[in-house]
């Protein structure tokens, strides 16, 4: 695991001390990705590479990058673990090949000297590859088919940039930051920035499953390699019970790769059903005992650390837990805008990073059971969702238009008037208002896509508007994907929400305390397998991941795990009222949001004022708000 970074100054805008300088510098910024060894390389050309390395697999100089093909044709730096890579050394020895270490990165050179560019798909395993190739004068990058590892690139006609993060960016004395408008408001409605946009005009994420290409005074080009839905027109043919057999022999597989390490490797346990599962087959299928981690809440309603606990002892892992509380939840969200130097909503990331650190004093590996929601069905807003729509989908088209008009009739602001003379709190008249602006916008469009779209947007589309003085989506909606209703939202979860916030999240996380996280779970065998399941092994008798759940009770006692799902929910609302205060006090105050003028200070104090007078329905509003200045504050 590693972090990298590339320029290409095609204009001739630099000397060679000063590129050299600015590639040293982009490379310093990443070292938290990879402590244990860095290196540069420059060309005559203006193109550099550079590499910061985290030392997992041969911890011998043999492992070092940038790293050049034995025939001198490719230079290659590279983040991330190719797991099968043993046995494609095996295939490249009986055509001639040599190594001298006992890595992957010279195996993934001499691929793409056998195979070019076919041989990513030789690849299990997650990975964010840049390779020069001093024959054609062509760059390539390549991004993991399901998006584990990051990528960015910029191109502004002069230079070409790239890194595992937008803070590698920074360094380079041409590029000039600028804020994206339309991705501010994407990110105050969903959380995140979806690729290929980012929080800047002209930096890209390149797409999971893609590979792009530029040439000395020729634009990028980006075409996709695998997708997905391309076995959506094969689905199983054979019986439940087989495809039960063929799964777990296949996560067995799957698991069992992402063991592969020269150091130890642990496994983040929180004593649901996709973390328990791979628990219980790791215990089966590898006699070393198993380092497991839980973090747990002081609030005892957001706490299941009891759950991990008691799966840990049935399996036998060396179990550690910790529980957070207020003030650790304070320290970490005061570096918010460091750690993710793009912005980023999702509160989890703060226990999420310290079980990293938890982690990182024992092991230099730790796998992160996500990918089972999308894959198998799992999450509990598609059950809400589906179950939801077929009352609001029924509903004639000309009966949602008579609502609309009613409601559109009346006086939103008169009516909040109206309850604070006859004194309603201001937070149930606050409630009332966040209610009846989504009524509004669901009877607009009861197309299954829109009202998904409504399901997971925090900011309303007008709201944001309202923010920021004008706001269009920008994203595709899940009916825009085949298949059926259950398979759309899957299909558009797995392209969006999984790798820009789960995956960026696991990421950031774990690279800042220098330990590698690995997804079991998201080996694209196993997501291939999936998308072909029937719906009713993925949503069946058993609920949700009724498939994996089969799998899991034959290992794991059924009340161990057997409990409606929580997620790794976030006391948030008591959290920004209590502990979290100060930061919003400090980062919402109506003088700095002002003089920041992107927001507009009104709307702001508003929001601020009604969610700390009780209005909880505010407060993931209110957060991504904050999360978003803190961002600002340390990047702009």
């Amino acid at each position: 695991m590693c972090g990298i970074v590339g320029i290409w100054d095609q204009s001739n805008g630099y000397d060679r001390d000063e590129l050299s300088r600015d590639l040293k510098t982009s490379v310093r910024t990443l070292s938290h990705r990879g402590p244990d060894d860095n290196g540069t390389w420059l060309n005559a050309r203006g193109l550099g590479l550079g590499h910061t390395r985290l030392s997992i697999l041969d911890l011998s100089s043999h492992g070092h990058q940038p790293m050049i093909s034995t025939d001198g044709r490719f230079i290659i730096v590279y983040n991330g673990e190719v797991y099968n890579f043993a046995d494609i050394r095996e295939k490249l020895s009986t055509r001639g090949h040599t190594f001298r270490g006992s890595g992957d990165t010279e195996v993934i050179l001499a691929a793409f000297q056998q195979w070019g560019d076919a041989a990513v798909q030789q690849f299990i395993g997650m990975f964010a590859i840049a390779l020069w190739d001093t024959q054609e004068e062509h760059l390539r990058l390549f991004r993991d088919r399901i998006g584990v590892k990051p990528l960015y690139y910029a191109w502004d006609g002069k230079y070409f940039w790239f890194g595992s993060e937008l803070k590698a960016i920074h360094p380079f004395r041409h590029w000039q930051p600028e804020i994206d408008a339309q991705s501010v408001g994407e990110f105050l409605q969903y959380g995140y920035v979806c690729a290929p946009r980012t929080i800047y005009k002209g930096v890209r994420k390149l797409l999971p499953g893609h590979r792009l290409r530029i040439s000395n005074g020729r634009e990028p080009t980006v075409d996709r390699y695998w997708d997905i839905t391309d076995v959506l027109d094969t689905p199983f043919a054979a019986t439940d019970e087989s495809l039960e057999s063929e799964l777990e022999d296949l996560m067995a597989s799957a698991f069992s790769y992402r063991m592969i390490s020269d150091v130890p490797v642990g496994l983040y346990l929180s004593g649901g059903v996709d973390s328990s599962l791979v628990a219980a087959i790791l215990a089966k299928h590898h006699p070393q005992t198993i380092h497991t981690f839980t973090i747990g809440f002081s609030e005892s309603s957001h706490d299941e650390s009891r759950w991990a606990r008691k799966v840990a002892a049935h399996l036998g892992t060396e179990h550690t837990e910790y529980v957070l509380g207020g003030a650790e939840a304070l320290q970490i969200a005061k570096d918010w805008g460091t750690i993710f130097d793009e912005p980023f909503g999702d509160p989890s990331g703060i226990p999420t990073l310290l079980v990293s650190q938890l982690a990182s004093q024992e092991v230099k590996v730790v796998l992160s059971a996500d990918g089972g929601d999308e894959l198998f069905s799992g999450y509990a807003v598609y059950e809400s969702f589906l179950r939801g729509y077929k009352r609001l989908g029924s509903i004639p088209r000309p009966l949602a238009r008579f609502f609309l008009s009613g409601l559109q009739m009346l006086p939103e602001t008169g009516l909040r008037a109206l309850m604070s003379s006859v004194g309603i709190p201001a937070s149930t008249s606050g409630r009332f208002s966040f209610k009846l602006n989504r009524y509004k916008r669901m009877l607009h469009d009861l197309s299954p896509g829109a009202l998904y779209d409504l399901y997971l947007t925090k900011w309303l589309p007008e709201e944001i508007t309202n923010l920021l003085g004008s706001y269009s989506p920008p994203r595709n909606l899940a009916d825009s994907y085949s298949g059926d209703l259950g398979q759309q939202i899957s299909l558009w979860d797995f392209d969006h929400y999984l790798p820009d916030d789960i995956l960026t999240k696991v990421d950031r996380t774990t690279m800042l305390t220098s330990i590698e996280g690995r997804e079991p779970l998201l080996d694209h065998r196993l997501a291939e397998f999936a998308f072909r399941l029937p719906i009713h092994l993925r949503r069946g008798e058993l609920g949700s991941k009724h498939i994996l759940k089969k799998i899991l009770y034959k290992h794991v006692p059924r009340e161990l795990v057997d409990r409606p799902k929580q997620g790794f929910a976030i006391p948030t609302k008591k959290w920004l009222r209590e502990d979290l205060r100060e930061l919003v006090d400090d980062y919402l105050n109506t003088g700095r949001i002002r003089q920041a003028g992107i927001f507009d200070p009104s709307v702001i104090e508003q929001t601020t004022r009604r969610f700390l007078s009780g209005d909880d329905l505010l407060t993931t509003q209110l957060w991504f708000t904050l999360a978003f200045e803190m961002w600002r504050e340390e990047w702009t």
